[in-house]
């Protein structure tokens, strides 16, 4: 199954094509914002790179948060809006599966909640959750000592209460795209995962 694999849910806009045999290309810029008038050049440019077109995938996988909400908006919409052009599945992952994807070790996946908090959950040596996502303090993951930390939070994190730190290699994207492709006989809806109310300001 050809897919095409999105996040937008953090500071980069990730886009990835690719099957169970192979990666067919992937496009990673970092950015703060202007995910949404970013999001269709890339993907643009990557189907040019692998000389494909759209009407050549079978489904789409896009990150579903936490992250930024305006970020994982914008994903989720032009997942939705291809799947629903192109009448293909849409399947989702969300941000803590596709940091821990390839890592064979217990680990703490923690987000950047650009606050005085992080997103964080516990994954064991498989990969499978061994905790809810949650939202904890340093002081609160203090607590938990010993683990290791990987993702946009753990050098933050790291810096507070001194937990070792997993460097994660893998382009966002592919890693989206190969957690949906080990559990296509079981596939995640595209709903967003918010772990807080957004912020409003009137």
């Amino acid at each position: 199954m050809l897919l095409l694999a999105l996040d937008t849910s953090a500071n980069c806009v990730s886009v990835a094509l690719l099957d169970e045999d192979r990666v067919w290309g992937f496009i990673q810029e970092d950015m703060e914002r202007g995910h949404a008038e970013s999001l269709m050049p890339i993907i643009a440019r990557l189907m040019e790179n692998a000389h494909l077109t759209l009407k050549e995938i079978d489904g789409i996988a896009v990150s579903v948060g936490p992250g930024s909400f305006t970020g994982v908006r914008v994903g989720l919409a032009a997942a939705r809006a291809f799947g629903l052009a192109l009448k293909l599945p849409v399947y989702g992952v969300t941000c803590f599966e596709s940091v821990v994807f390839g890592i064979h070790k217990p680990v703490a996946v923690v987000l950047d909640t650009k606050r005085d908090d992080f997103y964080v959950q516990f994954f064991d040596e498989n990969a499978k959750a061994s905790a809810a996502p949650a939202v904890l303090s340093a002081e609160q993951l203090r607590q938990k000592l010993p683990f290791s930390a990987v993702g946009s939070g753990a050098l933050k994190l790291s810096e507070e209460i001194g937990c070792p730190i997993i460097q994660k290699i893998s382009p966002v994207a592919v890693s989206v795209g190969k957690v949906a492709l080990s559990r296509l006989d079981n596939p995640m809806p595209a709903n967003p995962l918010y772990l807080r109310e957004a912020d409003v300001t009137l």
